[in-house]
């Protein structure tokens, strides 16, 4: 059985012209693909459409040796996201079709494989706020959850109480607040916070110490992925028990090279 179960969102990214290609993506997903890059035994349990882009996203991750059994088709479109790229590499979302992912279930059936999991990763988009109480399986399995930089107050009343490791995002010219929001955040109950901070780096922060990290100085590509690069790595190397300074530095690393890539991941542009 695998280590870490991903479980949420998944898309295709549309880059709107010039670039005008597509990519396989999504939060959660992308969060799995880097797991796996990163040397974790990784599931995967997302919703798709009964079109061919979910058939895409099934088989690209079933060839990369993610277990995607209990993936959900439903016969409706596969989501999509309309992304424009700037000249700086940064990316804007302007438009998200939910599309399938809106309708996954978590029945009886789907808590027993989520149970078997040391490690069961959530994403803000991902659909599965109502039933993080019910992912702990009572033998000390983790859920950890992506709230990234767009999540609102009723969203984290709802969450953080059910949430052990949390990561969030600091937008551009808010990253002075990284701290306050690492240790706000921890007094809400996870027993670890991380927050990104784009190029200015990342902290953690475990009720005990603050562990800073730099970001590399790269040049930049295309900063899709970049931050689901930060917590698969990170994540990753905390399932294999490293300490959290080396997690946050091949963390930074792996996000760094995500940066001079166009997508999330290397094979992600569909033909």
């Amino acid at each position: 059985m695998s280590n870490a179960l991903c479980i949420g969102d998944n898309c295709i990214d549309r880059y709107l012209p010039p670039k005008n290609e597509h990519f396989i993506g999504g939060n959660a997903l992308n969060t799995a693909i880097h797991m796996k890059l990163a040397g974790c035994d990784v599931s995967y349990m997302g919703a798709v459409g009964q079109d061919l882009d979910g058939q895409a996203i099934l088989d690209t991750l079933a060839a990369r040796g993610i277990d995607v059994s209990h993936c959900q088709s439903y016969p409706t479109n596969t989501a999509f996201t309309k992304v424009q790229l700037a000249e700086d590499g940064n990316r804007y979302f302007l438009q998200e079709d939910r599309g399938a992912t809106a309708d996954l279930c978590i029945d009886d059936e789907a808590l027993r494989y989520i149970h078997s999991f040391t490690l069961v990763h959530n994403t803000w988009l991902g659909g599965t706020e109502d039933h993080l109480k019910s992912f702990h399986n009572g033998n000390g399995n983790a859920v950890s959850m992506d709230f990234g930089e767009r999540y609102s107050e009723e969203f984290i009343d709802k969450t953080i109480a059910f949430v052990d490791i949390a990561f969030f995002s600091t937008n551009p010219g808010e990253h002075n607040l990284a701290e306050s929001v690492a240790r706000g955040m921890y007094q809400r109950g996870p027993r670890l916070v991380v927050v990104t901070m784009g190029n200015e780096g990342a902290i953690a922060y475990d009720g005990h110490q603050l562990f800073f990290q730099p970001a590399q100085k790269i040049q930049v590509v295309d900063t899709l992925g970049a931050g689901d690069t930060f917590i698969a790595t990170f994540l990753a190397h905390w399932v294999m028990k490293k300490e959290i300074a080396q997690c946050m530095e091949l963390a930074a690393q792996a996000a760094a090279h995500t940066c001079t890539l166009f997508g999330a991941w290397e094979g992600s542009r569909l033909p």
